[in-house]
């Protein structure tokens, strides 16, 4: 599921992972209870989903006026929305969803601003019709990408007058966006004003008034357990307090959900499509020397979260086993501040962590945004939380592959449901994607979706950032193609896999497109090259074939997936991105999904998740390359089969035809016996059967 990726991970930096793209992911997607029987049973209804966001422009009015009136009492010009939690998530909890209920957009990437006169919305052109769609006569969309279109720190400069004050909320800001506005409205001497970590957010003001703001999310954290983790919270903390001896820090911050429910093996349902729990945690570097002893140090781990939260087996554990200590969520700031007062040195990613952590570890006063060096308290650089979570282990690797087989089983059993139906009738796209949840639900550690599905039918497939919503989506017939973006959470995986199918009779140019497209897919595939080789230098070799015919894509290639974490991930990735230089390694996952949109036609793409290998025999002491490196290459975690009916096989070479029929082969073999269903048993049979050429 690239959409996430398309245009902030892979195409602008790579570190600024938690922030997000995909789907807005807003609400919690609507899981069917049961799958539909492919024998003809009736499928369930989905529920309708919660919906923090005011549904009409009056009250959204209301409330835009009562924000203005209190910006005005603060003395700010302008106040910014984006649309991010205090961890910077990719899927906020509804709590968090500002924008969506000041502006009535839902997307996921889009940021508000709004001064005395004007309220604007900020995003990418993956979401310009739905952005028409949903804002009200009071906001002006700024169409991102578009020629002569400022960016939000241009418009201010240009906008406001001198002496001016820019309101930001700095738990949700991360801290180098803040940093570059205030360098940017200083040329024209125009202040950011930070909230103060206890001040009310004006835009909560006003949704309190409104009513129906969700409550903070309260889920229980539940405990990851050592089969699927592979490791020891123990053995993390020792390997992180090398790397912070490394840079003399005595505090590491893990600001992001996903660094804290890897760290300590815990896990929750705070988040939409990922299974996170609310909390920061850090590392504290102690003395531990005594008079007869040489100076040593121990690491140990804090977390800050809701006592709530924390039944008895999750408290066991924490105290226990991690040897956490454990505080109030709200205690972080005042921790690091404490922290800086006492002499200490903290360890802050100024992509990963919001402004009010960097103004508690660096000793700021509230209002002050320094945009210069960082000061001596302090340790800013990449997190090294990160690195380790990707590089997989053997335990985090089977749970991979096991939920990918059963996660295929159940792909395949709807395709076959899918492939049935379309004969006699039109499905649309509402019921595709509530069947499909609902056969990934049968399987057995099935926790919901990684992500909202995207079926986009005929041109709605061309859209890459699209959502299919009941009373206006589109239907699939025997003659429509099929874009089928979807994924899963189980207990010990994530899955994410893509594949376009057709059940007719394609054209000749789609099913050009599509083989072109699936010959970038095996060159990703089978790429061999040595380690120190970063995502990009591959990037290529998913396009070649596209470029070949004056065609390309206009989204990266491959995104870093969690094990039974997020469904995005870094720091690595496999794009167009050249400033990512994070080398591909072994253990880490990362997708393989070229694609190709027909704008107001159809859309294209076939996406696998991979394992990075060695290559056992290219290298090494043994080997002919000069600098004696390891080759790797990558193991395949997806099974499912790929349409034939699009391939136009006088295109393919022999070693392409080979590829296909040796993985339908194994497509059949691993999962085939996962398959319950005669039904899907025999269509497995046919959609596996080799190429005829």
């Amino acid at each position: 599921m690239l959409a996430f990726f398309a245009c902030t991970f892979l195409y602008l930096s790579i570190s600024l992972i938690s922030t997000a793209i995909l789907p807005v992911f807003l609400r919690q997607h609507p899981f069917a209870t049961a799958a539909a029987a492919a024998a003809g049973v009736s499928t369930p209804t989905a529920p309708a989903p919660s919906n923090p966001i005011t549904t009409t422009s009056t009250p959204r009015t209301a409330a835009l006026a009562q924000v203005r009136a209190e910006l005005n009492e603060r003395g700010l010009s302008a106040f910014i929305i984006p649309s991010g939690d205090p961890h910077l998530s990719e899927y906020p909890a509804d709590h968090f969803c500002r924008r969506a209920f000041i502006s009535g957009f839902d997307g996921s990437a889009g940021t508000a601003v709004i001064t005395p006169t004007q309220a604007l919305l900020w995003t990418d052109g993956r979401y310009h019709l739905q952005a028409e769609q949903q804002l009200g006569p009071d906001w002006t969309l700024m169409r991102e990408g578009q020629k002569d279109v400022p960016s939000i720190a241009a418009y201010l400069k240009e906008q406001l007058p001198a002496d001016a004050m820019v309101g930001i909320d700095p738990t949700v800001h991360p801290v180098k966006f803040v940093q570059a506005l205030a360098k940017t409205l200083s040329l024209k001497n125009i202040h950011v004003k930070p909230l103060a970590v206890a001040e009310l957010n004006p835009i909560d003001l006003a949704w309190t008034k409104a009513g129906g703001r969700p409550p903070a999310p309260q889920s229980p954290v539940r405990v990851h357990s050592l089969e699927h983790a592979g490791e020891t919270v123990g053995a993390k903390v020792r390997k992180l307090g090398e790397e912070m001896e490394k840079e003399k820090a005595d505090i590491l911050v893990a600001g992001t959900l996903d660094e804290v429910a890897w760290l300590l093996n815990v896990r929750g349902k705070d988040v939409p499509n990922c299974p996170l729990a609310v909390a920061y945690a850090v590392l504290e570097s102690r003395d531990t020397s005594s008079r007869r002893k040489s100076s040593e140090k121990e690491t140990k781990a804090i977390i800050f979260v809701e006592d709530a939260k924390l039944g008895k087996d999750a408290r066991e554990h924490l105290t226990h086993e991690c040897q956490a200590e454990i505080r109030p969520y709200g205690e972080i700031f005042r921790y690091l501040s404490d922290a800086v007062a006492k002499g200490k040195k903290v360890w802050l990613d100024p992509d990963k962590s919001n402004y009010a952590l960097l103004q508690a570890a660096s000793g700021l006063p509230a209002e002050t945004v320094r945009t210069d060096n960082p000061p001596s308290s302090l340790v800013s650089k990449p997190s090294p939380i990160a690195l380790l979570k990707a590089l997989k282990n053997e335990a985090e690797l089977k749970g991979m592959r096991a939920a990918h087989l059963r996660d295929g089983a159940a792909e395949v059993e709807f395709l076959a449901w899918l492939d049935k139906e379309v004969q006699a009738r039109s499905v649309s796209e509402v019921e595709i994607d509530r069947v499909l949840t609902g056969f990934r639900a049968k399987r057995e550690k099935f926790l919901g979706l990684s992500f909202d599905t995207i079926a986009g039918c005929g041109a709605n497939g061309a859209v890459i950032h699209y959502r299919a919503m009941e009373g206006v989506c589109g239907e699939m017939g025997k003659e429509t193609m099929l874009l089928l973006d979807s994924g899963a959470q189980y207990e010990d995986g994530t899955t994410d896999v893509t594949r376009t199918v057709h059940f007719g009779n394609p054209r000749e140019e789609e099913k050009e497109a599509f083989t072109r497209v699936l010959q970038g897919h095996i060159g990703i595939d089978t790429a061999v090259f040595p380690e120190g080789t970063p995502g990009f230098v591959l990037d290529a070799y998913a396009r070649r074939a596209l470029w070949a015919a004056g065609l390309d894509y206009a989204h990266g290639t491959g995104h870093g997936v969690g094990a039974a974490l997020n469904v995005h991930e870094g720091p690595h990735g496999i794009s167009s991105n050249f400033a990512n230089l994070i080398p591909l390694q072994v253990g880490m996952v990362v997708s393989n999904e070229p694609g190709f949109y027909a704008s107001g036609q159809y859309g294209i793409r076939i996406e696998n998740l991979l394992v990075v290998v060695e290559k056992e025999g290219l290298g090494g002491e043994g080997g002919r390359d000069p600098r004696k490196r390891r080759f790797l290459g990558f193991e395949r975690l997806t099974h499912i089969p790929i349409s034939k009916k699009l391939i136009q096989v006088d295109l393919l070479s022999n070693e392409e035809v080979e590829w296909i029929d040796k993985y339908h082969n194994e497509v059949r073999e691993r999962v085939g016996p996962l398959v319950t269903s005669p039904e899907a048993k025999a269509w497995l049979v046919e959609a596996t059967a080799p190429l005829v050429r």
